[in-house]
């Protein structure tokens, strides 16, 4: 099994995310992760979605926490 990390970037901090798993995350999957972990860690920014924008689970990380997600490498 092999480790991946998953960088993400907030407020021009770079972080990340290690985890185990027999392939390599999709960016999908990558940002669920960070989603699961800003929940947990962080404080969620004052926004309002636009109506009329789509609501990608991107977007919404960058909306509600102010994160990007940057990079998927294997260690």
């Amino acid at each position: 099994m092999a480790t991946w990390i998953i960088a993400y970037n907030q407020n021009g901090n770079t972080s990340m995310i290690k985890i185990k798993s027999e392939h390599r995350p999709d960016l999908d999957e990558a940002i669920d992760l960070v989603t699961q972990k800003a929940e947990r860690e962080y404080e969620e920014l004052d926004f309002d979605p636009d109506p009329n924008e789509e609501q990608t689970p991107a977007l919404l990380l960058v909306e509600r926490f102010g994160i990007t997600v940057t990079g998927i490498a294997r260690c």
